[in-house]
């Protein structure tokens, strides 16, 4: 069949196409994508800086219905909506079976270079060109086919858009807290970068019971959007220096700092500015193909943590359904994450309001019915 998709040809080439897609094979399914969220990810694959090379079909955050399923199919049945899981992973390699299932083996020869799980794709250019399944999802696609892990049903009544974000933004930064770091009640915590993964750290604090929860950014909107989600305090990271900032905020330090940026400032930022005896985690890749040096002194000395964190540590068949209940319960505030709404044909629009740092918090692509 044909479909309409985002596709990369090569880096920084990106258009609008028609493309080909075979149906599913045994254990896979078809959606029909009802929107995709649109992640500083699929930027960084669009520009040449993170793993699955093009030509490939963009988006790994999204939502839809199953429109058809393969052979074998158990897990959900054609009119189901569900958010797509992009880390499908195979829960039998030693490192799934030590419960690290956004670590999976096969993911280095599968996800990561842009296949499906059996090694193939489905996509091809009206040439006949194969084309990579970025993240094994593709989501930035009118149809998508997927293995049936990579599909997780939800209720009727959440919204595809709010499905669509959970599958990365927030279960990335709510994972980051409750996952990986663990934090107990009562911590202090600051959040560098107030995107949608940081507005969704500053809610997996205070989900966790942290008081207070520092929110810094370089833009005045996105601190109002995280006071709204729960931040206690606000730093703009352009007026003055951020840690000295901090420490008037809370003197001893906090007792965590999640970084959302990952840039070759705040790494260094982040573990400075945590209390002795501290955490800093790191989630965002800005700095993706950098080296960025660290001083010992700040571990050996302060007996500091150091922690990174891949997906929120998230293990997507459990959490991710909890964030939806989460969610439904009104206990994260997700309708407020969405700040841009965009059609497929608009997509560059969306990664130059990304860039130029005019998005609010997640911007997400909504395909018409």
């Amino acid at each position: 069949m044909k479909t309409k998709a985002a596709l990369v040809r090569e880096s920084n080439k990106l258009a609008i196409e028609t493309v080909e897609l075979d149906p599913p094979k045994a254990k896979e399914i078809l959606v029909r994508m009802r929107a995709a969220g649109v992640c500083h990810s699929d930027l960084h694959t669009y520009r040449g800086e993170l793993r699955t090379e093009p030509p490939l079909i963009l988006g790994h955050e999204g939502a839809g219905i199953v429109e058809e399923v393969g052979s074998g199919v158990t897990r959900v049945k054609p009119g189901d909506p569900v958010l797509v899981n992009w880390l499908p992973a195979c829960e039998s390699c030693p490192t799934c079976l030590n419960g690290h299932f956004n670590l999976c083996e096969n993911f280095n020869t599968t996800t990561f270079v842009g296949t499906l799980l059996d090694g193939t794709s489905r996509l091809k250019t009206l040439e006949g060109v194969s084309v990579n399944h970025y993240l094994g999802a593709a989501t930035m696609s009118e149809f998508i086919v997927i293995d049936e892990a990579g599909a997780i049903p939800i209720p009727n009544d959440v919204p595809f858009e709010i499905a669509a974000i959970i599958g990365c933004a927030v279960a990335t930064g709510v994972g980051a807290v409750i996952n990986t770091a663990q934090v107990p009640a009562g911590s202090s915590a600051a959040v560098i970068g107030c995107g949608g993964i940081g507005l969704s750290m500053i809610q997996g604090c205070q989900l966790a019971g942290c008081h207070p929860i520092v929110a810094i950014d370089v833009v005045d909107s996105k601190l109002e959007l995280a006071q709204q989600m729960g931040a206690t305090h606000t730093i703009n990271a352009r007026n003055g220096s951020t840690l000295k900032a901090l420490r008037r905020l809370i003197p001893g330090r906090p007792d965590y700092i999640f970084d959302s940026v990952g840039s070759a400032k705040t790494i260094p930022q982040a573990l400075r500015g945590v209390r002795a005896g501290g955490t800093a985690v790191i989630v965002g890749l800005h700095s993706a193909i950098e080296e960025i040096p660290i001083s010992p002194g700040w571990l050996v000395f302060e007996n500091k943590r150091l922690l990174g964190s891949f997906a929120g540590d998230v293990r997507p068949r459990l959490d991710l359904p909890k964030l939806v209940e989460l969610y439904r319960a009104g206990r994260l505030q997700l309708d407020k994450l969405i700040t841009n709404r965009y059609l497929l044909e608009e997509l560059p629009e969306a990664f130059e309001a990304m860039e130029a740092g005019t998005i609010a918090a997640r911007g997400v692509i909504m395909f018409e019915d």
